[in-house]
């Protein structure tokens, strides 16, 4: 006999399908006589899984791990080229006498090594008074001192009382400022009972922290 249900074949007595475990006996009793029996329907078939998609030829495959206890080789580097050494700054050139000087002997010794300058303006202000600004390259104090005298030296008149010698390292505009020095000289100053001719000396602008202010009198 084949099972209604799943179309196995049984035994004509079989009670229970031994495929599907229905019940034979039930089925067959409530179909009527006349009725042929159903037709055999094939049992569905598991649906395949699809297939894994083939690798893509653009994707890059894995590595293989490095073998431990070994460090992979580091890339090659560029031999650094050897630093110069910087050579060293030449020694300040010595003054000519000793500085800062203590008398107007030794201030004028220091002319020697005054700097090229060039003069470039020259003012008559009130009360007798002369100033003289000139351009010369920045040099150490001594060179300042020595170069301002040699200009003093060259600029001043008899009929002035007052001459102020201002140093720049470059044509400024403001003529009452100085950078590089400035000297001014007082003719017969009065100190007491005498008369004296008195220098003012000072390096850099006056302000700086190494500026020099140097007062002699002859």
């Amino acid at each position: 006999m084949r099972c209604p249900y799943c179309g196995g074949i049984n035994s004509d007595r079989t009670p229970y399908c031994i495929h599907c475990g229905r019940d034979l006996m039930q089925q067959a009793s409530n179909q009527p006589a006349s009725r042929s029996q159903p037709p055999y329907q094939q049992p569905p078939q598991p649906q395949a899984r699809p297939a894994a998609a083939p690798q893509s030829p653009y994707q890059q495959p894995r590595q293989a791990p490095p073998t431990p206890g070994r460090r992979p080789p580091a890339p090659p580097t560029a031999a650094r080229q050897p630093v110069p050494p910087t050579p060293p700054a030449p020694p300040p050139p010595e003054p000519p006498a000793p500085f800062p000087p203590r008398n107007v002997a030794e201030l004028q010794a220091l002319e020697q090594g005054a700097l090229p300058y060039s003069v470039v303006d020259s003012t008559i202000g009130d009360g007798r008074k002369k100033i003289v600004r000139i351009v010369y390259a920045k040099g150490i104090p001594w060179q300042q001192v020595a170069t301002l005298l040699k200009a003093f030296k060259e600029q001043q008149e008899e009929n002035f009382d007052n001459i102020i010698i201002q140093g720049v390292p470059g044509q400024d505009a403001n003529i009452y400022s100085f950078t590089n020095g400035q000297l001014t000289f007082d003719r017969n100053v009065r100190l007491g009972s005498m008369t004296t001719n008195r220098y003012q000396i000072e390096t850099g602008n006056g302000y700086e922290s190494d500026s020099l202010r140097i007062v002699l009198t002859e």
